[in-house]
């Protein structure tokens, strides 16, 4: 049963404390009349004076009149404005309890909103819950969420709460035209209680919209970064008006599935870039691999003496022929320095400086041998990159047949000096 209201207006604090005051006056003046007129009476009586008895009555008649008077003027005038008052916040505490009921609705409609946007389910799937908790607590018959395709500037249908589900993904509107594509341009709200009567309105293929009345429809626009990410539109078949805490409830879902939106493209993106990362990392590896096998054949298979060198020049590699033309085994090279096998050890430091500098490095110098013997040998020094790392190739050629050649031919010009030196 609806509460009545009264035509008096409640009182203020004020005006209840003065009528409390005039109230206790008027009343305690006429208990003082009453008093007074017994008194007297009593009095009269005693003294056997007949004026002041009559005087006594007439005080006894008078006060229940102007009690009377005071109760019709001041007492219950009083009360029923404190009456009207009482019931003016009785009628303000209703409308706050509703307010807090709808609040704590939207409230709850924020959490599930957000919930079902963050969800670890698919991403069109949390579309499709946003569409159906929005649809609930905006008690609208439809709910249509769209994505922004930014190659071909065009509102892509992305969910529904269930209406026209085959449509998702099919309706395209172009940015700039429609109601929804002026909004998405614009990022402007727009409200209609008959949008089909608006010249904006265009009919999409396969929606059926014109069969309804009301429309809301926002903009999903991440303003911080000002990126447009599409549009959400709410549909009711009748007219609609918003009151500010449902403005407030559809703003602030659109703010949430906005940035949920730009999350999910980032995402999306990462994860492309990622996978382009891996797929060129695995191309460079296979290639870095090939190259390397390449390299080791190669030099595994050379007619020379090859050391790969740490740039402090340790040993990290060695082919079999500098195995064969030092004498030691293949794991006790790679655990020595190239300093440890020339005859000039200072001359080893100079070699790698200038190959580390970017340069390369030609000297003569003994190999030293595992059996003592001392091979002359020509060692060229050049800078080399491996899986990524900075080393020093080391090639020593044998120079002992060289060597010997120099030696007969020497020994042949000394005959021929002999001879000569006869002959004259």
């Amino acid at each position: 049963m609806p509460i009545r209201r009264r035509d008096h207006a409640p009182l203020s604090d004020a005006e209840q404390g003065t009528n409390k005051a005039r109230i206790i006056v008027l009343v305690a003046l006429v208990l003082v009349a009453a008093i007074a007129a017994g008194s007297m009476g009593a009095y009269s009586a005693f003294r056997s004076d007949g004026h002041g008895i009559a005087l006594s009555l007439l005080f006894f008649l008078v006060v229940p009149i102007l009690a009377y008077v005071l109760f019709r003027t001041m007492i219950a005038p009083y009360y029923r404005r404190l009456e009207d008052a009482n019931l003016e916040l009785h009628i303000k505490q209703e409308e706050i309890l509703d307010m807090k009921d709808d609040l704590f609705i939207k409230f709850l409609g924020i959490h599930d909103a957000n919930y079902a946007a963050n969800s670890p389910r698919l991403f069109p799937e949390r579309l499709k819950d946003v569409a159906d908790v929005t649809a609930r607590v905006m008690e609208a018959e439809v709910c249509l969420i769209y994505r922004y395709d930014r190659k071909k500037d065009e509102l892509v249908l992305a969910a529904t709460n269930g209406y026209r589900q085959e449509a998702v993904g099919m309706v395209r509107i172009p940015v700039g035209q429609g109601i929804e594509g002026v909004v998405a341009r614009r990022v402007e709200p727009v409200m209609l209680k008959d949008f089909t009567k608006d010249s904006r309105f265009r009919e999409a293929p396969g929606l059926a919209l014109s069969s309804y009345s009301s429309l809301y429809c926002l903009p999903l626009y991440v303003y911080s970064s000002g990126a447009l990410m599409g549009a959400i539109e709410l549909l009711y078949a009748s007219a609609k008006t918003f009151t500010d805490e449902e403005i407030n409830f559809f703003t602030t879902l659109a703010g949430i599935l906005s940035n949920t939106m730009q999350n999910e493209m980032l995402q999306t993106e990462l994860r492309k870039m990622n996978m382009e990362l891996e797929q060129w990392v695995t191309e460079k590896t296979e290639e870095l691999r090939s190259s390397e096998e390449r390299y080791r054949t190669l030099v595994e298979n050379a007619n020379e003496a090859i050391f790969v060198l740490s740039e402090s020049g340790d040993i990290v590699f060695a082919n079999e022929h500098a195995v064969r033309l030092s004498g030691y085994g293949k794991f006790d090279l790679v655990h020595k320095n190239l300093a440890e096998l020339l005859a000039d050890a200072s001359a080893v430091q100079g070699m790698l400086t200038e190959t580390v500098q970017g340069g390369q490095s030609l000297r003569n110098a003994g190999l030293m041998r595992h059996d003592g013997a001392v091979v002359p040998v020509e060692v060229s020094c050049v800078g080399l990159t491996l899986i990524g790392r900075r080393f020093v190739q080391a090639v020593a050629r044998d120079m002992s047949a060289y060597v010997r050649l120099e030696q007969r031919l020497a020994e042949k010009e000394r005959e021929i000096a002999e001879l000569r030196a006869r002959l004259k």
